[in-house]
């Protein structure tokens, strides 16, 4: 084999027909990004992702491959959906990618089957996600709206994981489990915005989350700004889990 692409998989070793692709979300310098990784020889990014070997249940494949490529453990990660058109891969694709990297005609044949994939988003902080380098794959954050060629399906799976996002905001924990400790109003409005997709006024976005008693104002500023720095806010830990987003 010419280079450690298939890392410990083989067809005897993981659950048949069954892979996992996992949508990491986080947010850096007010943009929302996601984690795409590229192996040397393709021309497209795909998500993180991999398959289940035989001794696993889902989650436990879902959190080995979030670990492997952002070394984090116990984040916020949820399945959404499960992918299983029939012309979901373009078989093209893999059978381009083994043409480059197996050793012989018979090696890694099994990528060349149908599989359905079952879909993860995770909601990191961008902070502490330590890249780890591996042979023969880069991993970057790219901005949500500025995405890069991407392998087969896995456009519309990050489609399907922010509308799902949506429609769960009213429960879902998104600017506790995305911004750091302290953090501005706008940072917040922000993320907001983005997965939302619409504008939100200031004020009555301030005004409306103040009111909602979630988050407690600080008695300090960020330091970046010499002219009216932006004041810093905190999550009341104890309300996170609790409607979070009834406000909007």
């Amino acid at each position: 084999m010419k280079t450690n692409i298939f890392e410990s998989y083989n067809a005897d070793n993981i659950h048949p027909g069954f892979s996992i692709d996992c949508v990491v979300i986080s947010f850096h310098k007010g943009k929302i990004r996601i984690l795409l990784n590229k192996f040397e020889l393709r021309n497209y990014w795909s998500l993180p992702g991999g398959f289940m070997f035989n001794e696993e249940d889902a989650d436990q494949a879902a959190n080995r491959i979030l670990k492997s490529r952002t070394g984090l453990a116990d984040v916020f990660l949820k399945q959404f959906y499960l992918f299983s058109d029939p012309n979901r891969t373009i078989m093209e694709q893999n059978a381009d990618f083994l043409k480059e990297n197996a050793s012989n005609e018979n090696e890694g044949t099994w990528l060349l089957r149908r599989y359905i994939s079952l879909g993860y988003y995770a909601l990191v902080k961008y902070d502490n996600v330590k890249i780890s380098p591996k042979d023969k794959e880069r991993l970057k954050w790219y901005d949500i709206n500025d995405l890069p060629p991407l392998y087969s399906d896995h456009e519309n799976i990050i489609k399907m994981a922010f509308n799902t996002i949506r429609a769960m905001l009213p429960i879902i924990p998104i600017g506790y489990e995305l911004l750091p400790e302290k953090f501005t109003m706008t940072e917040l409005r922000k993320i907001y915005e983005i997965v939302l997709d619409r504008t939100f006024d200031r004020r009555n976005f301030q005004r409306k989350v103040l009111t909602e008693g979630k988050i407690i104002q600080l008695d300090e500023k960020k330091g970046n700004k010499t002219y009216n720095p932006p004041i810093m806010y905190t999550f009341d830990i104890d309300k996170k889990d609790t409607d979070h987003d009834r406000f909007l």
